[in-house]
């Protein structure tokens, strides 16, 4: 097993995943609901950078920056459209209908663009050895793109009026509005944050694989994994968690179990973890952890 090369590939699936549930893990902590809907929101993201790149001819980088702004407000178009009408009507009639609007998103996105794999228009050139690990370009760009997006998110949840305004929101909107704090805004700055980082993890996912209608139900479970795993609600849970479900895949799938099988009397042959079973990986670690520590490895901010 080169574990360089494992921990390359756990990094670039925590990255985009993690971008991912940061906005997931955002949007809950403002309505205290879980959004189904957001990881076709990033699949949304993914294809107006491809209408950005491949339609219009723009530079890759610069589309998926427009695709990440133009995601953003296609979530506070949601919010306002759908959502803020059950801000005050529990968890279960938001959760119902962020459902219905991913299958509505998931069928007009293979309506418009089919359902055949796409790809981004980009030049390909060699990947680089990197201490004894290989590593492609676009995984390069997301290594680099997904910190610098996570810290300046993290200087702006800190360090600014609208990021303690959103902390005060999320901790407690009735004393948050008492105080003089506009929820409704720093709520559609929410929205339209958490949907932007969507659109950006969407855009690099498929940038690093391939573009597909049915991307968004393919994460739809790992992205809820991290959340649960760091505990929902919490921002930096929900990166801790990433790492978590991103790096574990990994290490399981290049684990040899021959040893263990061979000490255990069975018989002889391959037993390493094939990679289609990644999902099943995630499925144990929320079932342990939910079993061990329900609330999740972090708790959430205040």
């Amino acid at each position: 097993m080169n574990l360089v090369q494992v921990l390359i590939n756990g990094l670039i699936t925590s990255g985009e995943l993690g971008i991912i549930a940061i906005g997931l893990t955002m949007t809950f902590s403002v309505l205290r609901f879980a959004n189904f809907a957001h990881t076709e929101t990033a699949v949304v993201g993914a294809y107006l950078a491809l209408v950005f790149n491949v339609t219009l001819g723009l530079n890759l980088a610069l589309s998926i920056a427009l695709a990440a702004l133009i995601t953003g407000g296609l979530g506070v178009g949601l919010y306002l459209g759908v959502f803020r009408v059950f801000r005050d009507k529990g968890d279960v009639a938001p959760m119902i209908a962020s459902l219905g609007i991913a299958i509505a998103i998931r069928n007009l996105i293979q309506a418009i663009w089919g359902p055949q794999i796409l790809s981004y228009d980009y030049e390909i050139v060699p990947g680089i050895n990197l201490f004894g690990g290989f590593i492609t370009w676009p995984q390069l760009g997301i290594l680099v793109t997904v910190p610098v997006a996570m810290l300046a998110f993290h200087a702006m949840l800190q360090y600014t009026p609208l990021g303690k305004a959103m902390r005060a929101t999320a901790a407690n909107p009735e004393l948050a509005q008492a105080s003089g704090i506009d929820t409704d805004r720093i709520i559609r700055f929410v929205w339209f944050i958490g949907s932007a980082f969507a659109g950006l993890g969407g855009s690099l996912l498929a940038w690093d694989t391939q573009l597909d209608p049915q991307l968004g139900f393919v994460i739809v479970i790992p992205v809820f994994a991290c959340v649960l795993i760091g505990g929902v609600g919490s921002i930096y849970g929900a990166i801790l968690g990433a790492l978590v479900v991103g790096i574990g895949q990994n290490v399981i799938i290049a684990l040899d179990f021959s040893g263990i099988a061979q000490r255990l009397g069975l018989p002889t042959g391959d037993w390493s973890v094939p990679s289609a079973y990644k999902p099943t990986v995630v499925y144990i670690a929320v079932i342990l952890l939910l079993l061990l520590r329900p609330t999740g490895l972090m708790r959430r901010e205040a």
